[in-house]
């Protein structure tokens, strides 16, 4: 039996999951906190994981300040095989351009997942900081991404800049025209988002026709919020980037060191 620790640092959060045996038996969220020390973090993952010994590291991060003191972390504590993916990581991953190295980790462990776990062509929509909306085809081909800014993102900027809107909970809206301030910058704020995605997948459908099918996935933190709304979304997936990070690391790790 085999313990994989995965690691995926955003710049607002840095989501974690322990896989054991090829199940997901524990996850949690940290806030991506750059002046957090290597003993810190340990402890933190020490507490938070204290019964299981882990036996690989998997990390993708768009935090190289973090994704440093997380390299320290896994070097001074756990002295265990550990993998840091990029865009040159050897995944069998087909990529349209000559130099994939500046494709952001997330994106290439979300595509190796979508790609690995659903053999279908797919459009994977990641709510994050930033929404990226990208294409990865059955074949393993990457044929690129589209990055907007994030869900929450927006709608905190649009509370700091308008001095007469307050910062409400972000949640489903009631009607589709808001009869107060709350539920007109609901409806503005999720379904302008949703809108926007229905949009970019419209378009991106018709542009790769050739391709036929493709499943729309939603992964991140409010993904089910926007899905709630959007005709386009097929399958909410919340734990895509942890499961590209085990399925990498059992690639990589497990199976390549055990042969």
């Amino acid at each position: 039996m085999e313990n994989i620790f995965v690691i995926d640092i955003g710049n607002t959060n840095t989501v974690c999951g322990l896989y054991s045996n090829g199940d997901l038996v524990n996850s949690f969220r940290l806030s991506s906190d750059r002046d957090r020390t290597t003993d810190e973090y340990y402890v933190l993952f020490k507490s938070l994981n204290s019964e299981h010994k882990i036996d690989y590291i998997a990390v993708s991060s768009v935090v190289p300040i973090i994704g440093r003191t997380i390299e320290s972390v896994i070097l001074r504590y756990y002295n265990v095989p550990y993998i840091f993916v990029t865009g040159n990581t050897e995944l069998g991953i087909k990529y349209n351009m000559t130099d994939p190295s500046f494709i952001g980790a997330d994106l290439v462990v979300n595509a190796y997942a979508a790609w690995q776990k659903y053999k279908e062509n797919c459009i994977i929509c990641d709510f994050g900081t930033a929404t990226t909306i990208q294409l990865i085809g059955s074949d393993g081909t990457f044929y690129g991404t589209i990055i907007m800014p994030g869900l929450t993102t927006a709608a905190y900027n649009l509370f700091e800049k308008a001095a007469l809107l307050t910062n409400i909970q972000l949640e489903a809206p009631k009607e589709l025209l808001g009869l107060n301030t709350r539920d007109a910058l609901l409806s503005g704020i999720i379904r302008g988002h949703a809108f926007s995605i229905e949009g970019f997948v419209n378009s991106i459908m018709d542009n790769y026709s050739e391709l036929g099918f493709i499943t729309t996935i939603a992964t991140g933190g409010v993904s089910n919020l926007v899905a709630d709304h959007s005709q386009r979304i097929d399958i909410i997936d919340k734990t895509l980037t942890l499961d590209g990070l085990y399925l990498i690391a059992k690639k990589l790790l497990v199976t390549s060191l055990d042969s």
